[in-house]
């Protein structure tokens, strides 16, 4: 039959004498159905009475009854029931099987009704469920919930991180109101206080106890490196459990005052409105700040910040494809040639120059991910000239996830490239499941040539994603990139280290993918390098400059002056490559530590140090049984100590007697020339490139109001140089310069001054930011004889105080100043209005 199709016909035999009509209706096309299947039709039965008879004993019995329970459980119990039937009572089932509508009449009628009922009783018999209410404790945690969702689609890490001098949820920079209450976060409206509330109130209700007691003890220290620990033990005694992330986050980037650190400071900068004092006394003290470049580059990052925001992500842009291989011009003047080879545009096809100058700035960080890549690349002469690769992007955060998009730009720069899959590795994104891909949709052009990119995200740790690869014997990547990974930030066997056992892992591979790294700063780049050939990376393309950096910046609250002397951090500025394999096979780091290396002299016997004078800048020494470098001498905190770098990257400082010299630093060059005797011994800066230009006699004495500039001279800016002068300090506070030959629009030229620490420093400009070294705290009303030295070719740049090496720094590049004066007795030479007065006596 149609309803049963498991189930055979029952063949009925032809009865000539019909018996009287059944007591249920039969189906008029019943007959018409068997005739065409090609069945003989049924006549009426003689028993049918009987069958009949049948059918209602079976309906009042209880199989039926439990057959009706059944298969208002289960409409499949039915098809059970027949296959039953059919072995164990074929009368039934023929009975059945004839009246088969007035069976499924019989069994359906009154199912959902009785289900219904069934359901009302077992509903009266249960107790009623109480309404709980849900506590205040619940209650707030769903509120902080609600507040720690996003305000906007994009994760960009300047738009996601907690500003305190932007609005706490909009990042909006103007008509802000400040926190009554704890003065450490700000808001554009009364709406969004409440809305971030939930999440501020405990730092809020902390910050407002402490403020006259704890954050006046603290005062003065540094604030991420000093103070704050001290503050998150705090809050861990008195609430007995440490800070969530989000209160963290707060703590951590409470508003202290620039020059002093004292918390909350409340008066902000005039021009950026992103840096904090606590008296206009501080402010007068970092006036050097007001109106830099480092000044309107983060206000510049803050405005960019609240525009992404309310975009949801950056501006789209759009730029050529490339022909052949992209010109060296392009590697050696970075944006600028980049843009007009590019035919770089907006999204909407305006010329890149008439846009917006912020929009400028968003699309050139956008595209600085990608491209800094392709330069490590090209440095390190790995080809894109195949036509399908796979990178790997490690331990991928914040920008580097942001508006994926600009990926689609390693497709523009290689022409031999067909198709792409980038795999992200991260731990910080929430996609429901381990793995997301999908097609990025690509230009016009991409798409007419073919071309494909594929975004996977892989939601793991990186080494159980490296131990996967293996495990399924994948082929190993084109290249793998780690955006800003701070490498050394912890120390090496740290458990919450993300980066060490998954790098060794991947060093053991010695495959020929090449190894990417960009950072933030110079001094993060210099680190990771080390760790990593710790790790079994060796290094292709030593630590540099990029010449695609992000133009959007933060403040540098963790590093010291002298560690990042501008102050800031900008994405992917610095670059270097590495692969997995022997040392030997290929070039390494020219370092500090390597120069050294090449250069150094052995001793026979390891040296006793009696004295922090009895070691050099770049001497090799052992320290409580380990190798280290030495690199500073009698440091601020440390007056009879040396400090000393060791193999693992720390910096450390020890007393004399736990030192032994192992190796003395020798000069970089061994030709003669006439140079002070000071230099002679130290520098070895003995060749023609120091040859005397100018010598002034001086002496000028300074009252902190005189100043002298002496005409510009391009011969007196050379590309390695050494000045030399007496200088003697009589007081003053803040920067304070003898002697300055600097431009500020790039950055280029140098300065000698005193810093805002009351130490002496040595700084260059590259062209795109300074860098420089610390010396050894001024002595007031002493004559000192200072020295500043530049050596191209080496890159490094190096201080001297009284003829002793204080401080040198590798890998430096230098741009002579090309059209400011010399400024004797004041700093700012750009400018002709001087700041920055020394006080004392220079010849």
């Amino acid at each position: 039959s149609e309803i049963w199709p498991n189930v055979p016909a029952p063949e009925v035999p032809s009865i000539p004498t019909p018996g009287p009509p059944p007591k249920w209706k039969v189906d008029p096309n019943a007959a018409n159905r068997s005739a065409d299947q090609g069945e003989k039709p049924l006549e009426p039965l003689s028993e049918a009475p009987a069958r009949v008879a049948d059918l209602e004993a079976f309906a009042h019995s209880e199989g039926f009854q439990q057959l009706r329970s059944e298969v208002a459980q289960d409409p499949k119990a039915l098809e059970t029931f027949l296959e039953k039937i059919t072995s164990e009572d074929p009368q039934l089932m023929k009975v059945i099987t004839i009246y088969q509508q007035d069976f499924l009449s019989m069994l359906t009628t009154g199912l959902v009704e009785a289900a219904k009922a069934q359901r009302e009783e077992v509903k009266e018999q249960e107790p009623p469920v109480p309404v709980v209410k849900p506590s205040a404790e619940q209650k707030a945690k769903r509120k902080i919930l609600q507040s720690l969702q996003p305000t906007t689609k994009t994760c960009h890490t300047i738009v996601r991180l907690h500003n305190p001098y932007s609005c706490a949820v909009c990042k909006a920079t103007t008509e802000l109101s400040l926190c009554s209450s704890c003065h450490s976060v700000r808001f554009c409206s009364r709406d969004h206080q409440r809305r971030f509330w939930p999440r501020h109130q405990a730092v809020c209700r902390f910050i407002s106890s402490i403020k006259g007691g704890l954050l006046q003890q603290v005062a003065g220290r540094e604030w991420v490196s000093d103070a704050l620990p001290e503050v998150v033990d705090v809050w861990t005694k008195s609430r007995g459990q440490p800070p969530e992330p989000w209160q963290l986050e707060q703590l951590v980037h409470l508003p202290h005052c620039k020059v002093c650190s004292k918390a909350p400071a409340t008066l902000l900068c005039s021009f950026c409105s992103q840096v904090a004092y606590c008296s206009q006394e501080c402010m007068d003290v970092d006036s050097e700040h007001q109106g830099s470049w480092q000044c309107r580059q983060v206000a510049a990052t803050a405005v960019a910040a609240e525009l992404m925001h309310k975009a949801g992500g950056a501006f789209g842009f759009t730029t050529g494809l490339t022909e052949g291989s992209l010109p060296d011009s392009i590697f050696r003047n970075g944006w600028q040639d980049f843009v007009d080879y590019s035919g770089l545009r907006g999204m909407s096809g305006e010329e890149f120059r008439t846009l917006p100058c912020m929009a400028q700035q968003i699309i050139i960080d956008s595209l600085s991910f990608p491209m800094s890549v392709v330069e490590a690349c090209r440095f390190a002469n790995h080809p894109w000239d195949q036509p399908h690769i796979k990178i790997h992007i490690l331990n991928a955060y914040g920008c580097a996830m942001a508006d994926m998009n600009k990926y689609e730009e390693w497709l523009h720069r290689a022409p031999q490239l067909k198709s792409i899959e980038v795999h992200f590795v991260s731990t910080e994104v929430r996609h429901g499941n381990a793995e997301t891909s999908c097609k990025l949709d690509l230009c016009e052009r991409c798409t007419l040539l073919g071309r494909q990119m594929t975004l996977v995200v892989h939601e793991t740790s990186l080494l159980d994603f490296v131990e996967e690869e293996i495990r399924s014997g994948s082929s190993p990547p084109f290249l793998r990139v780690a955006y800003s990974p701070a490498l050394a930030r912890l120390p090496l066997g740290d458990p919450e280290d993300l980066w060490e056992a998954a790098m060794k892992r991947i060093a053991e591979l010695q495959d020929d993918a090449l190894l990417v790294i960009t950072e933030r700063t110079m001094t993060d780049i210099y680190e990771d390098e080390e760790r990593l050939e710790l790790f079994g990376f060796t290094t292709v393309v030593p630590s540099r400059n990029s010449n695609f950096p992000s133009p959007l910046t933060l403040f540098d609250g963790v590093r010291s002056n002298e560690e990042n002397p501008i102050g800031l951090t900008i994405w992917n500025m610095s670059i270097c490559a590495f692969k997995a394999g022997p040392a030997t096979s290929r070039p390494r780091s020219p370092k500090a530590s390597d120069v050294l290396e090449d250069k150094a002299k052995l001793l026979d016997q390891a040296m006793e140090v009696e004295v922090p004078e009895d070691c050099a800048i770049g001497d090799r020494v052992l320290a409580r049984g380990m190798e280290g470098e030495v690199t500073g001498l009698r440091c601020r905190g440390y007056p009879n100590g040396v400090e000393v770098r060791l193999e693992t990257g720390e910096r450390k400082h020890f007393l004399p007697n736990e030192l032994s010299i192992i190796a003395r630093a020798l000069a970089l060059s061994d030709t003669a020339s006439p140079a002070p005797e000071a230099l002679q011994l130290q520098v070895g800066c003995q060749d023609d490139r120091f040859k005397l230009q100018l010598h002034l006699k001086g002496p000028w004495i300074c009252d902190g109001n005189t100043m002298e500039d002496v005409p510009f001279n391009e011969e007196v800016n050379p590309a390695s140089f050494v000045v030399s002068l007496t200088a003697r300090c009589d007081g003053g506070r803040g920067f304070r310069s003898p002697l300055s030959s600097r431009d500020d629009e790039p950055p280029s030229g140098y300065v000698i001054y005193v810093d805002g620490d009351d130490r002496w420093a040595f700084w260059l400009g590259d062209g795109n930011y300074w860098s420089g070294v610390q010396g050894p705290p001024v002595e007031l009303r002493r004559p000192t004889e200072l020295q500043g030295m530049y050596d191209a070719q080496s890159r490094c740049v190096r201080l001297f105080v009284d003829g002793q090496c204080v401080g040198q720094k590798h890998g430096v590049d230098f741009v002579p100043n090309q059209k400011r004066p010399m400024r004797i007795g004041a700093g700012r030479s750009e400018n002709p209005v001087a700041r920055y007065f020394f006080n004392g006596e220079i010849s």
